[in-house]
């Protein structure tokens, strides 16, 4: 009989493990150190944090030979911190977004080559899919936050990562070609934000303007969606508000807008 209990890969656990061995008490751990704390073979943990060196999780301090936690751990605390951070700083400008527009306002974040919804504030007529709930992510090519954020992509990264993305059709006005997609993240680099008509979903329209950081990088999006005809009745002041929403939301990061 099932006892329910998930099925552990023993080598990510042990990897896992030996991540487990490092606390404020124990810094830096000799190969030794954390063969004995762990009771598994030498050659087996010897394996293990070379493959954590490599991907910049552990890294080894080349004075003593010792290990440590590496940079890795960092960057990530980083980006879970920004996630939080915005979600708490961008939550009443969402609400504020809904009870004004009566249409479902979303913040979004960029991570491992995807968008993730953080927050939202759902407007009680809502009926659109697109109205992801917090942690589901959309296609970076027909979402207007998706679209938001490879705009804001240096050219490099941005060719890069269109060599392994595909352009998957999702209704009759998807951008599926590379030329038409570029052609359109230039229009969004020139007026500020971007937006999605009808391309993930039949019916749905949504505007997403950029927030930044102190360093310029576009660290979320805010965004609104609802039925094309109630967001286009309103679209000038839609949009004016989400980017003074954008705006004030960056400054909160440090991004100081430049004046004419």
């Amino acid at each position: 009989m099932s006892d329910n209990k998930p099925r552990l890969i023993q080598s990510v656990k042990r990897a896992l493990d030996i991540i487990n061995c490092f606390d404020s008490l124990n810094v830096q751990l000799s190969l030794s150190e954390i063969s004995e704390k762990l009771n598994l073979n030498i050659s087996t943990v010897y394996g293990i944090l070379n493959t954590l060196c490599a991907y910049s999780y552990i890294d080894k301090n080349p004075h003593n030979g010792k290990y440590k936690l590496g940079l890795e751990f960092l960057l990530k605390a980083n980006l879970v911190s920004q996630s939080l951070d915005l979600k708490e700083i961008g939550h009443p400008f969402l609400t504020e977004l809904t009870k004004k527009y009566h249409e479902t306002s979303h913040l979004y974040v960029y991570q491992n080559e995807q968008i993730f919804c953080v927050d939202k504030v759902e407007s009680p007529s809502t009926y659109f899919i697109i109205s992801s709930r917090a942690g589901s992510k959309l296609p970076m090519h027909a979402s207007a936050s998706g679209k938001v954020f490879l705009a804001s992509m240096p050219e490099e990264e941005l060719q890069t990562f269109l060599k392994k993305y595909k352009l998957t059709k999702l209704t009759d006005k998807t951008i599926t070609d590379k030329r038409q997609l570029m052609k359109n993240l230039q229009q969004i680099r020139e007026l500020g934000y971007g937006i999605e008509n009808e391309e993930i979903e039949e019916g749905a329209y949504s505007i997403a303007a950029p927030v930044k950081d102190a360093a310029g990088r576009t660290i979320g999006t805010i965004s609104m969606v609802g039925s094309i005809s109630r967001i286009k009745e309103n679209e000038e002041p839609i949009r004016t508000d989400l980017l003074k929403a954008a705006s004030v939301i960056s400054c909160q990061f440090g991004y100081q807008f430049k004046t004419n």
